[in-house]
């Protein structure tokens, strides 16, 4: 079974840029080749545009013109300038300003230390000062162990910050799509509306003539009246509508809400089926991709209880030649070791006491050797792997509430095309009923009461019309939102 989207433009994979946030330059050209090739694919159909503006409003002489917008171009400068996707992309880049932080402790690290001593003793009245200063070079050669608690909390935020994101963007530009496609359903509402009203317009000008020459009496002219100013309200709440539409898409991609907006554009059909959807939605969802990372960080921790059982080593070496120092350390911090150089070069011309031009070295080896801990380290193994099998079914849970979610959501959006091709019908059947029943009644074979019911019941069915319309496309951008599908 297959359905039909509106869209507008092929599939551009604007989701690279999820990814490209957080690559360097030098890694772009492959996450680009990669996902381009890895991507989902979706068949989309022929793209075709015509102009539709919006009503213009009694301000339009006092607010700004703009260039007219198509979808693609929506969606493009939503992606650059949507006030939440920047902030998002903004938290992103505090967390890569951590990571420099966090890889630093790798880097060497170069001071210059400098100390003035005094001695003063009143008896003599001599003053001894000792002037020192030194150069020292400290570097971290390599961490070996369990991963150091910094770089965890590092891909924590990195990770959900990602997620954020691109969680972010899918929820900005379902909604981008979807309040375009009802701005210009409403351009074609609002010209069918015009339509009728015109028709119905004829018939108040018979009913004038006829009430004029005395040959109707006044209610039909009343009645035929009333279907007008029908018509008229229903053209002003969609102006309004349409109005309000705007001004929610000028937020939504980040222009001035004041702005007249004109678009360009045209429902165009989209097919994907139901088995392709589902596909699609367990490849991009943002809940599913943040519990794979959560399982491979449980994999990892269940990986280092070994750890547990390794010696506890403390080892520091060192030499000293005269003015010049070089040592060698390994220390742990937390649940890593590291293995540290260490090396200075005293700068000052004098020696201080005690030192001598010999060449002296020390070192000093210490280790722990944990033989048994009543079974602590066991437990710990349980609850790693708990933890693992509960991430496990968790995973496997998410991923059935997903394809769930979209089959329902699928389903949904059949049922209103469904209903909006019989609804369709009956605003058909509708209208020829009160064209007949306007004729009998002219012609005195029918009466006020049923020309009434019928009249109630086409406007009815056409505002049922409305709605459904509105609806099918809001089904068609929850399904989308699921999706995680972009233009």
């Amino acid at each position: 079974m297959r359905v039909c989207f509106f869209m507008l433009s092929k599939p551009n994979h604007r989701n690279l840029l999820i990814l490209l946030t957080l690559l360097t330059s030098a890694r772009r050209q492959i996450a680009i080749a990669s996902l381009l090739l890895c991507a989902p694919s979706i068949p989309s159909s022929a793209q075709h545009s015509s102009n539709a503006s919006g009503p213009s409003s009694s301000t339009a002489s006092s607010v700004a013109q703009v260039d007219s917008l198509d979808l693609q171009r929506c969606l493009d400068t939503a992606m650059a300038r949507n006030r939440e996707l920047l902030q998002a992309r903004e938290r992103i880049e505090e967390v890569e300003g951590d990571r420099i932080v966090v890889s630093s402790r790798l880097m060497p690290n170069l001071q210059l230390t400098a100390s003035y001593n005094a001695l003063r003793t009143e008896r003599l009245g001599d003053t001894e000062d000792q002037l020192a200063s030194e150069l020292l070079l400290q570097q971290r050669l390599f961490e070996f162990g369990p991963d150091a608690a910094s770089e965890i909390a590092l891909r924590s935020d990195l990770r959900n910050a990602v997620f954020d994101y691109q969680d972010k963007v899918y929820e900005v530009t379902s909604r981008v799509w979807e309040v375009f496609h009802l701005i210009l359903l409403q351009n074609e509402q609002i010209a069918l509306r015009r339509t009728s009203k015109a028709a119905f317009d004829e018939v108040l000008a018979r009913q004038q003539a006829r009430y004029d020459k005395r040959l109707s009496p006044e209610a039909d002219k009343l009645s035929a009246e009333l279907n007008v100013l029908e018509e008229e309200l229903a053209i002003n709440s969609l102006l309004r509508s349409q109005l309000r539409n705007k001004m929610e898409l000028m937020r939504l991609i980040g222009r001035p809400i004041g702005m007249e907006l004109h678009l360009q554009g045209t429902l165009a059909p989209f097919e994907v089926d139901e088995s392709n959807a589902v596909l699609v939605a367990l490849g991009r969802n943002v809940q599913i991709g943040l519990n794979e990372q959560l399982l491979d960080e449980q994999r990892r921790e269940l990986r280092e209880i070994g750890w547990e059982y390794a010696p506890d080593i403390t080892l520091d070496a060192g030499l000293e030649d005269g003015r010049r120092r070089a040592g060698v350390s390994v220390d742990r911090a937390g649940d890593t070791w590291g293995v540290n150089m260490e090396t200075g070069l005293s700068l000052s011309e004098q020696d201080p006491p005690g030192t001598s031009d010999d060449a002296t070295w020390s070192a000093r080896v210490e280790a722990r050797i944990p033989i048994f801990e009543g079974g602590a380290r066991l437990g710990r193994e349980a609850l790693e792997r708990a933890r693992l099998r509960r991430l496990q079914a968790q995973l496997r849970d998410l991923r059935a509430g997903v394809e769930l979610q979209v089959r329902q959501a699928y389903q949904s959006m059949l049922e209103e095309q469904e209903k909006l091709g019989l609804q369709e019908q009956r605003v058909v059947i509708e209208r020829r009923r009160l064209d007949i029943s306007q004729l009998l009644r002219d012609e005195g074979q029918g009466n006020e009461t049923q020309l009434e019911t019928v009249r109630n019941q086409f406007f009815s069915a056409q505002n049922n019309l409305f709605r459904n319309q509105e609806t099918y496309i809001a089904r068609q951008a929850q399904l989308r939102r699921l999706m995680g599908y972009l233009e």
